[in-house]
């Protein structure tokens, strides 16, 4: 059979297929999870009027190809860069994305407003090191440390943050980097001993972890799992998971003293909750609105897993609720302020992501205490799974009540459009 291209519509659609494909390498390295990338450039091809269209993203590149009657088969690819989270820019093209499904704009209208959101302001020095100290003294409280455990943990984190900047000014290898950046930590944490303070090293320690543990990029990697996205998924998580090792080892190696048994007051957990992650999101370039949207989001998860803890349940149990309720309460956000659901979703679990256990888990590794490391570790893993499983059962709910509300809406189509975006 025959079929007639049309040289024209051909090169349109590939130049609309590479400011899609710019603006899904851009939400990939600023935080966007896989299947969000995928169904984005999915949309923007069919806004065209391309109705046939595979898109295959992982961890370090994107492959399209779209294929049609008048333009034939054409595919591109494009390598992913390393990812630096940015919530305002993946704020800003998905809105961009909306914009264009809604109403199609040329390629240059894109790639100028694309333009303009790489040109945004990011977040300075001065900024990012206030935002660190505040989440490592929130942290360290957050985890049993007492007052001055806290405002030490603040000033090594200041310190951390400087020398992460220098480094990044270098060719060091990324891995090299965290783990000297978590080794000087300690030692920075035990220095205060040194000079006869009656501080907790391990406090300090667990309280710096979170800045640098790859949370983010975890939770991401068990949404894309869940979405069917396994090799992206399972990519990523290996690489969290041994970014996640190799800080909590270097911290652990320069520890001394031993692992920190205070109880924590429950308006301290939710203080510090609260502040954490609302310093997380604004060292993530986040908006200060969407920051306290996100704290509160993040203390009333961590409320809900002590609401299960005070009820007699078991802490997984509780952990499993915490990450339900952050999951449901993103997923609405999410939908009232036509963003996407990670912005809420990952502040709302970054107290519970296990940064605290898992640097126990290396301090008994490398302390010798092989029994201690055993049990730790597979609590560690434990509290990640019911997590996880919170995150993936809340979104399967999410998503079959959201596609009854959209049939009932459309009077029995099971879609809106295949230009409309979802959350």
């Amino acid at each position: 059979m025959f079929i007639m291209i049309n040289e024209t519509a051909r090169a349109n659609i590939n130049n609309i297929l590479e400011r899609a494909i710019d603006i899904g390498q851009r939400m990939l390295v600023t935080g966007a999870e896989v299947s969000r990338v995928e169904r984005t450039i999915t949309f923007i091809c069919r806004a065209y009027g391309v109705r046939h269209v595979d898109v295959m993203v992982i961890t370090s590149s994107i492959i399209v190809t779209i294929r049609g009657n008048d333009i034939g088969v054409m595919t591109q690819m494009r390598r992913v860069p390393g990812q630096n989270f940015d919530f305002q820019r993946l704020k800003s093209l998905n809105q961009l994305s909306r914009e264009i499904c809604a109403h199609p704009m040329t390629s240059d209208e894109i790639k100028e407003r694309i333009r303009a959101i790489d040109t945004t302001d990011t977040i300075s020095l001065k900024a990012s090191l206030f935002y660190w100290a505040l989440i490592a003294a929130s942290f360290s409280a957050f985890f049993g440390g007492r007052l001055e455990d806290a405002v030490c943990a603040g000033i090594v984190g200041v310190f951390l943050r400087l020398l992460q900047y220098l480094l990044s000014q270098t060719k060091l290898n990324p891995y090299c980097v965290l783990v000297l950046l978590s080794f000087v930590g300690g030692m920075l944490a035990n220095s205060f001993m040194w000079f006869g303070m009656d501080i907790h090293p391990a406090a300090i320690n667990m309280g710096n972890i979170m800045p640098v543990i790859p949370g983010l990029a975890l939770m991401n990697s068990i949404r894309d799992m869940f979405s069917q996205e396994t090799i992206s998924g399972l990519l990523k998580s290996a690489e969290a998971i041994t970014l996640s090792l190799l800080i909590a080892t270097g911290f652990a190696f320069s520890a001394a003293g031993t692992i920190i048994a205070f109880q924590t007051l429950w308006w301290v957990y939710l203080l510090t909750s609260f502040v954490g992650g609302f310093c997380f999101h604004l060292l993530w370039h986040g908006h200060v609105k969407d920051a306290v949207v996100g704290a509160i989001v993040c203390m009333g998860a961590w409320g809900c897993t002590m609401l299960f803890l005070a009820l007699g349940w078991n802490e997984f149990a509780g952990y499993f609720a915490g990450a339900v309720f952050a999951t449901i309460a993103a997923e609405i956000l999410a939908r009232f302020y036509k963003c996407p659901a990670t912005i809420f979703l990952i502040i709302g679990v970054i107290a519970m992501v296990p940064g605290g256990a898992l640097y126990r888990t290396m301090f008994y590794a490398v302390s010798g205490e092989w029994g201690m490391f055993g049990a730790q570790g597979i609590k560690t893993f434990l509290y990640a799974v019911s997590i996880a499983a919170g995150i993936v059962i809340a979104t399967a709910v999410w998503e079959t009540v959201k596609a009854w509300l959209t049939i009932q809406k459309n009077g029995g189509c099971p879609s809106e459009g295949c230009c409309s975006l979802r959350n």
